[in-house]
């Protein structure tokens, strides 16, 4: 039977949950959560959710026992919200089960696949032009129109506002884990952050201008990167649009694996 755990349940120095820690790098980022909902069985799942604002996780270890499914429908019926789809993430495995039992708050035309990458060694990518730099001021502009390319292409009907790129970016020039790539125009031709939890170092906005893809700038800014981060100990790991296939070339050139899928759902009480 589940119930609610804190942050340093045994569970989680199990061998199953520790061979998943990566994946699950949310989980363990949302574990420091002033608004943390925690819940397991303690040995077949935990189901996470940082604050209401954020998607649920729901780990389940591999072939985990069956049985226990009608106590994460009933713990997943119990992180509804009234938003009109609340977000999870889970195992391809829990998400085929609960499709097939035809759980009823599943919203069947929500469904995500999100790859999940990781790099312990480095591969070096195909030549080109680029200087691995941090932004500055006169950065700024060019910059704010990047996030918010990135952000309409990915997010289409709900992009973030330029009012809100540029806050976002004001960050990112302060940050010491944004970096951009000049090549020899000393134009920003591709850009890249990181943060992180732990020992664990999670890529994120990733962004290269439609003119200048398909020229080795993104395979090349993470390559150098990703470097940085092993020589500091760290573990370069990200999640991707499983299906978008010159995004991950451009990890997979740089030496990152593909580990396989999470999937992204979402559920409505009405």
């Amino acid at each position: 039977m589940y119930k609610e755990i804190k942050s340093d349940n045994e569970i989680f120095n199990s061998i199953e949950f520790q061979k998943d820690k990566y994946k699950f790098n949310i989980i363990i980022k949302n574990l420091s959560s002033l608004e943390l909902e925690l819940y397991s069985d303690e040995k077949n799942y935990i189901i996470c959710r940082g604050s209401k604002k954020y998607p649920t996780w729901i780990w389940t270890k591999d072939n985990f026992d069956k049985s226990v499914i009608e106590e994460i429908e009933e713990l997943t019926e119990k992180y509804l919200t009234d938003n009109p789809k609340d977000k999870f993430t889970c195992k391809k495995e829990l998400y085929d089960l609960l499709l097939s039992r035809n759980f009823k708050y599943i919203n069947r035309d929500d469904y995500f696949e999100m790859g999940f990458l990781i790099c312990h060694k480095t591969v070096k990518p195909k030549q080109c032009d680029g200087i691995l730099d941090k932004p500055n001021e006169n950065d700024r502009e060019i910059l704010e129109k990047y996030w918010y390319d990135d952000n309409m292409e990915m997010n289409g009907i709900e992009p973030i506002t330029m009012e809100q790129a540029k806050k976002d970016v004001d960050e990112f020039i302060k940050s010491d884990s944004f970096y951009v790539l000049r090549n020899n125009s000393n134009k920003i031709v591709c850009m890249a952050g990181y943060g992180i939890v732990g020992n664990q170092a999670k890529l994120n906005h990733v962004y290269t201008p439609v003119e200048e893809r398909k020229k080795g700038y993104a395979a090349n800014l993470i390559y150098l990167m990703t470097n940085d981060l092993l020589s500091r100990d760290l573990v370069p790991l990200l999640y991707t649009d499983y299906n978008y296939i010159p995004s991950n070339k451009a990890y997979i050139n740089a030496g990152y694996e593909d580990t396989g899928i999470l999937i992204n759902f979402s559920c409505s009480k009405k």
